[in-house]
């Protein structure tokens, strides 16, 4: 092939183009590492933009197929009946589902009765059945799965909900909304008076404007916006994605890199026999062409075949039902057109210099001589000021800035990989020679180990930002509220409606109801019951009393001032032994002159010296308070008067009507249900543990993700690397180097580019969220010891050892060449 003779004319470009794909053809198996990368990633990019276009919420859960919903107050029948009439008269495309509340006896919590019709024009997309059938008569109820676990009902059962009894004919959902629970009536029959009424609308926005003015009594409209979510679901993905691109873009060059080197005197020849440096380069883009349109369709065909088996637990953590083939399609293009570009940007890069190459040099196969650094440096500074300075600008609320101070801080921290490699070969003259050897290699082909260096930071910065980022929240919502309100051994019982009064029971009454408690206790696993007293003054007056209320005494409150006008109070119980020996307190052994223990929850609020008692004719008197440590759930009782800090006080103690029950073993489903059942008759309500989702695992998910990507990325490129030292490595065997010696080059290599990695990405991720949250960095006071830590020591460990155990294998003998 000789291109001598118009090299710039598109029949010289053709043959080019053609000598390129015919050496992918040949040499497919010499890219296999990083087309297989490449794929792993673009089918992490279309997996996770499936996921989010999927789990983002929809407005269908309220609104069905509609696009207004109208509230109606059903007290008033005859109001009611006017405004459904006009309704009916102003639209054509409606749908009434009625709503009626019943308190769920033994608990504090209401249940919906709906009235509708699952074959409603509008709405049938909230309802489905999951087993047994639709209620079709009076009397008959289909309950949600979690409204049937706390009735302790089945289907064909029958429960009592206000002064009705319902027989269970069915379980349905609101596939929109799991957490939508419910008990759906026949929408036809009279099952009683209503609650209230909503109407479904579809109609145009300018139809209901005028609305407020045709109805009697109050109106509540609501109207369905833009559905949005999954448009800024998919896009935000669709941005993570564009980042995870820019590692595609490291990971590839790595490997372009590795390729032209190993071509190079491939392009020697070429270049010998007319080729131009836009041939030359040519060949490299058109090989970077090949390689990401292979990855992009094997990745595309694997994202989507695993998001249709992660589907289940999507909806699971999404709680709405998901259309496996509902996805975006427009978005995924996209991404498949930015994985074949940033691939074969990621080609040119190295092609652009590799076409300088002098042909002599070229020839004989001698890579360049690494560049001056001090242009890199200046440039490396300038983008992390810029960065930086956006991010605190932003003030995170402007999002142009954002972006780019996000993107520009990534930048910068890249910028820097390059200088750290070749810093390697300097702090390597003491090292053993084998180590030397290895960092002083990386520093040599500086390029091509910045880059590698760039995709393991990339690889592992992602991650670690997340985390720090859940540690961060996890913080700003508290210990105690992510633990829950008890834990799964305990129930808390109590008369309803007590709090801020103390009922002022009889003898007789409490006798009774601490027999109904210990019944209850007798079906746990050896319960102990710790009866709850709390502090009153006996010289205020009697509240409540009217209207059907019991009268009590007002509960006195640890408080703390929020400002110069408004307290904050945690009710005081009284310190009993058996009480206190819960939180490890021995209250024979503390000292006399102490009033008052807290937990640091409470005691977190504000300074010691400033609590007072509230609740009680005269402030200002400040208690001698002394710390516990109480365990970390928000309804358990964290704040107690010692029996010398109530006589000192001159206050008094009553029995509340509260009993702290503790089970040895956790409490289940239908224990809790027999204690519920018991409460409803004796005119009690139970609580149990009520949690938000832990983070612990998903702070170790993240973790872990982030090590396997940046360990894949590293075996990659180290494989890259040593691949094309296997000249080296011959003959360094040849002149006697064991198999150790062979270890410790790639261990070494491994090592030191994890250890920097991991160094780079830690400081590139605080750097950008600090800078970003710069106005409240209390948060990020809480740092994720130890699952840094575990990534700090863990990914250079693992990479130094799978480095150890995989090069030890002898290379072939040193007059064996490659092939060309």
């Amino acid at each position: 092939m000789k291109l001598g003779k118009g090299a710039g004319t598109g029949p010289a470009r053709q043959a080019v183009v053609r000598w390129a794909w015919r050496m992918f053809r040949r040499e497919w198996r010499q890219q296999a590492l990083v087309i297989v990368l490449l794929t792993v990633t673009v089918a992490a990019a279309v997996a996770g933009v499936s996921m989010g276009w999927g789990a983002a919420d929809t407005s269908a859960r309220t609104f069905g197929s509609a696009n207004h919903l109208l509230q109606f107050d059903a007290s008033d029948p005859t109001q009611l009946a006017h405004n459904l009439a006009e309704v009916d008269k102003r639209f054509d495309d409606t749908e009434e589902i009625g709503r009626r509340y019943e308190a769920i006896p033994g608990t504090a919590e209401d249940v919906e009765l709906r009235s509708q019709d699952p074959d409603g024009p509008l709405g049938r997309s909230m309802l489905d059945l999951r087993n047994g059938r639709y209620p079709d008569t009076a009397g008959e109820v289909a309950l949600t799965d979690d409204m049937a676990v706390l009735l302790d009902v089945g289907i064909g059962d029958t429960t009592k909900l206000g002064d009705q009894e319902w027989t269970v004919v069915g379980l349905v959902e609101n596939p929109s909304d799991f957490g939508d629970e419910f008990g759906l009536l026949a929408a036809e029959a009279d099952n009683g008076p209503l609650d209230a009424v909503t109407v479904l609308v579809d109609a145009p926005d300018d139809e209901l404007e005028a609305l407020a003015d045709a109805f009697d009594g109050p109106l509540v409209r609501e109207s369905r916006g833009a559905n949005s979510e999954q448009a800024f679901a998919a896009g935000t993905m669709l941005s993570a994605a564009t980042v995870v691109m820019l590692l595609v873009c490291f990971v590839a060059a790595a490997g372009f890199a590795v390729v032209a080197q190993r071509r190079l005197r491939q392009l020697g020849m070429l270049a010998a026999v007319g080729a131009t440096e836009k041939h030359l380069r040519l060949v490299m883009v058109a090989d970077g062409v090949a390689v990401g349109a292979a990855a992009t369709l094997m990745g595309t065909a694997l994202g989507l075949v695993g998001w249709v088996l992660a589907a289940p637990w999507t909806e699971s953590a999404a709680g709405h039902r998901i259309d496996r083939f509902d996805l975006p399609w427009s978005y995924i293009g996209l991404l498949m057109t930015l994985a074949v570009v940033t691939t074969t940007v990621a080609a040119w890069w190295p092609a652009r210099s590799i076409a300088r190459v002098p042909i002599i040099q070229a020839l004989s196969a001698r890579a360049p001589r690494p560049r001056r650094v001090h242009r890199s440096v200046v440039l490396a500074v300038a983008l992390l000021v810029v960065g930086i300075t956006s991010l605190v600008l932003a003030n995170e609320k402007n999002g142009l800035l954002i972006v780019v101070g996000t993107l520009t801080t990534i930048l910068g921290v890249l910028a820097i990989c390059p200088i750290a490699v070749r810093a390697l070969g300097r702090v390597a003259k003491r090292a053993p020679v084998a180590v030397r050897l290895s960092l002083r290699d990386l520093a040599r082909y500086q390029s091509r180990s910045g880059a590698a260096l760039a995709a393991i930071c990339m690889g592992l910065g992602i991650p670690l930002a997340m985390l720090i980022t859940l540690t961060a929240d996890d913080y700003r919502n508290g210990k105690a509220d992510r633990l829950g309100t008890l834990s799964d051994r305990q129930m808390l019982v109590r008369a309803p409606d007590w709090y801020p009064l103390v009922p002022e029971w009889t003898p007789e009454e409490q006798a009774t109801q601490q027999a109904q408690i210990d019944a209850m206790a007798a079906d746990f696993d050896h319960a102990t019951v710790s009866p709850l007293a709390m502090v009153v003054d006996l010289d205020s007056a009697p509240e409540g009393g009217v209207d059907g209320q019991q009268s009590g005494r007002p509960v006195v409150e640890l408080g703390w001032p929020m400002d110069s006008n408004t307290f904050q109070g945690d009710p005081l119980y009284v310190a009993t032994p058996e009480l206190l020996a819960r939180y490890g307190v021995d209250l024979a052994t503390l000292d006399p002159s102490v009033d008052v223990l807290a937990s640091s929850d409470v005691l977190g609020n504000g300074n010691i010296e400033d609590f007072e008692y509230l609740g009680i004719a005269a402030r200002g008197e400040h208690p001698k308070i002394q710390q516990i440590d109480a365990p970390d759930y928000t309804h358990i009782p964290d704040a107690f008067i010692t029996p010398a800090g109530l006589r000192r006080s001159g206050l008094d103690s009553v029995w509340a009507a509260r009993w702290l029950v503790e089970s040895a073993s956790p409490m289940t489903d239908a224990q809790f249900a027999r204690a519920r059942a018991i409460a409803a008759a004796s005119g009690l309500e139970v609580e149990t543990r009520q949690e938000r989702e832990p983070i612990g695992g998903a702070q170790l998910g993240v973790a872990l993700a982030g090590a396997v990507l940046a360990l894949a990325v590293l075996a990659m490129t180290v494989g890259l690397i040593r691949g094309e030292a296997a000249g080296d490595l011959r003959t360094l065997t040849a002149a006697g180097a064991t198999s150790r010696a062979r270890r410790v080059l790639t261990a070494s290599t491994a090592g030191a580019l994890a250890l920097l990695g991991v160094l780079l990405a830690t400081v590139g991720a605080y750097a950008a969220l600090l800078a970003g949250h710069h106005k409240n960095l209390e948060p990020f006071a809480q740092v994720p010891v130890v699952h840094l830590v575990g990534v700090a020591l863990g990914v250079p460990l693992a990479a130094v050892m799978a480095g150890w155990l995989l090069a030890g294998r002898e290379p072939p003998a040193i007059a064996r060449g490659a092939i060309e």
